[in-house]
């Protein structure tokens, strides 16, 4: 930015002389040269800003650099071709950039796909999720590259399985039964989700190709836990609460949460919502679970907090409903009281 700015300073001071000179030499002549001086001094004045934001921009420095060092490398993944150079030796940030730069120029399924992994790699899903579509639309029958968009869909969603991901990776598995890499993706995800019936039928799938060893073990405790979840499903799946807020405007957010009792950190379940009256009741699903459900034995509470400002965060809702013992199996509704106090 300094050499920017001094390289600026220089500039103006050049044209400055030249208008100078120009001027002494046009009296000399006889000649009003007050105006014509106008288009050399612009040129000038352009050529030097251009020469100040791309000559000495050290972000575009370092981009030259990158793409003479990795340009070869980008081109030969874009090609499909082994690159020279290992993975371990080209910075992932680096050569994004010249991928970028060369698909731009030319396209391909795999050098997308490559680029979307990469951006993977970088936990960027967004932009890993733009990249596996273009490559897609290039190779729509690469199983790879719809896992890669599974994987994609499902990080934006906080590592839980959505329903677009399941379309995904249901498109790999109609064709390939038995790729692992596809049952596994759908039995961690389905598991974060709380989609236990998915999670059990991947577990089962992946434990009945792979039933022995290290292996078999871990993949046969995942498959407990799905089914221990899914019998806990019924109980707690689906509770609620009715909150009263009598006296406050509606309009604000409410959260409803549900912890062990004494417990702090993040909450088991929990329901952000928008009031639009008060006395609401709010569910609390299966989608809205933060972490497994507990034991059916567990001494629980459900609690709610509250803020007139909508769109505001848990942090801002100094408003409370004192936290009430949940009785399981759920009859009816808990009763929370908001007060201000």
């Amino acid at each position: 930015m300094m050499l920017w700015v001094m390289a600026l300073v220089l500039l103006l001071v050049m044209a400055a002389v030249l208008w100078m000179m120009w001027r002494r030499e046009g009296r000399k002549a006889g000649k009003n040269m007050k105006g014509a001086l106008g288009i050399p001094l612009v040129m000038a004045v352009l050529a030097g800003a251009g020469y100040g934001l791309i000559g000495l921009n050290e972000h575009t420095a370092t981009w030259l650099e990158h793409q003479q060092e990795y340009g070869e490398v980008a081109r030969q993944i874009i090609a499909g071709q082994p690159p020279e150079k290992a993975a371990s030796e080209v910075p992932a940030g680096a050569l994004v950039r010249v991928l970028q730069s060369e698909l731009s120029q030319t396209p391909s399924a795999v050098g997308w796909y490559a680029l979307g992994a990469l951006y993977d790699q970088l936990g960027a899903p967004a932009q890993t999720e733009e990249a596996a579509r273009k490559a897609l639309q290039l190779n729509p029958d690469d199983a790879a590259m719809h896992l890669l968009l599974a994987r994609a869909l499902i990080e934006k969603n906080e590592a839980r399985l959505t329903d677009p991901a399941l379309e995904e990776i249901r498109w790999v598995l109609d064709r390939e039964p038995n790729h692992d890499g596809a049952w596994m993706l759908l039995a961690m995800s389905a598991d974060r989700a709380g989609r236990y019936a998915l999670s059990e039928q991947a577990w089962a799938s992946l434990l009945s190709r792979h039933s022995e060893g290290e292996t078999a073990e871990l993949l046969q405790r995942g498959l407990d836990r799905a089914r221990e979840q899914k019998q806990r499903e019924g109980v707690f799946a689906n509770l609620a609460a009715t909150v009263n807020g009598e006296g406050l405007p509606a309009g604000g957010t409410l959260f409803v949460f549900l912890r062990k009792a004494g417990s702090a950190g993040q909450p088991l379940a929990a329901q952000r919502k928008v009031v639009t009256h008060f006395p609401i009741t709010v569910s609390l699903t299966a989608a809205n679970w933060l972490q497994g459900y507990p034991d059916e034995q567990a001494d629980l509470v459900i609690g709610a907090r509250y803020t007139p400002a909508p769109g505001a965060s848990v942090d801002q809702a100094a408003i409370t409903a004192v936290p009430v013992s949940l009785q399981l199996p759920q009859a009816q509704p808990a009763t929370l009281d908001l007060s201000r106090q």
